[in-house]
């Protein structure tokens, strides 16, 4: 079993780059695929995205995702939870093998360890419309952060790896940088809450999407974009 990570593939806009690493790597049955958030399946429920979640169904390999800020939550709150390898998740409907990986969960992969956290502010909420494209459940809720840190107590404060759409404030500006905003980078109750996490979790990785590039920020976080990593493994190339 080996368990692969990439970052947003925002529904059709990025499934190109998927295909192609479908074609080029061979991750077979028993292997595992998860996207850090802004999976973004289903949005429109148009014909081309019903052939690309039927063509994402159909992989040897299970396709999982934590959430992003740009998820269409109206219908995952419809869909029931249920425990899988450990932690909650959702399919993306009755039967499919592609799961949402829940918000404050453990997953256990053959005794390798991930905690999941999803969400994150959509810098261009502003421009979007409510209950339309964009949803205020893409930051997690009070109650969902307690249960986060309810479920790190159960674990000890350790696991292998952590998986998560945005990243700690202490990591923002490394992450942003050499782009515009670095020096003073916006931050919010999550990433706050993530640098708790940051400071008081023994792990060995940290991966997470929403920022567009792909680079080891440092030793233990590593931010995706376009690549595809080994569950363990680091970035190749930096954007």
């Amino acid at each position: 079993m080996t368990v692969f990570v990439t970052g947003d593939i925002h529904s059709g806009a990025e499934m190109a780059r998927l295909s192609d690493w479908d074609a080029t790597h061979a991750a077979g049955p028993g292997d595992y695929l998860i996207v850090a958030g802004d999976f973004g399946y289903p949005w429109s429920f148009s014909m081309d995205e019903v052939e690309d979640i039927n063509w994402l169904s159909s992989r040897p390999y299970t396709v999982l995702f934590v959430d992003g800020n740009h998820e269409r939550y109206d219908h995952w709150e419809d869909r029931p939870c249920e425990k899988w390898h450990g932690g909650m998740t959702q399919r993306l409907s009755p039967g499919s093998p592609i799961r949402r990986l829940c918000r404050g969960e453990v997953f256990d992969f053959d005794s390798t360890t991930i905690f999941t956290l999803g969400g994150a502010t959509s810098i261009d909420k502003e421009w979007r419309i409510p209950g339309a494209d964009w949803w205020p459940q893409e930051l997690p809720s009070h109650a969902e952060l307690d249960h986060a840190l309810e479920t790190l107590d159960a674990n000890n404060w350790q696991v292998d790896y952590v998986i998560t759409h945005t990243c700690s404030t202490s990591m923002l500006s490394a992450t942003l940088w050499p782009k515009g905003g670095w020096e003073n980078p916006d931050r919010d109750y999550l990433t706050d809450f993530l640098d708790e996490l940051d400071q008081r979790l023994a792990f060995k990785r940290w991966y997470y999407g929403h920022f567009h590039v792909d680079k080891n920020v440092d030793e233990k976080h590593t931010v995706l974009f376009q690549e595809f990593v080994e569950l363990g493994g680091q970035a190749t190339f930096t954007q």
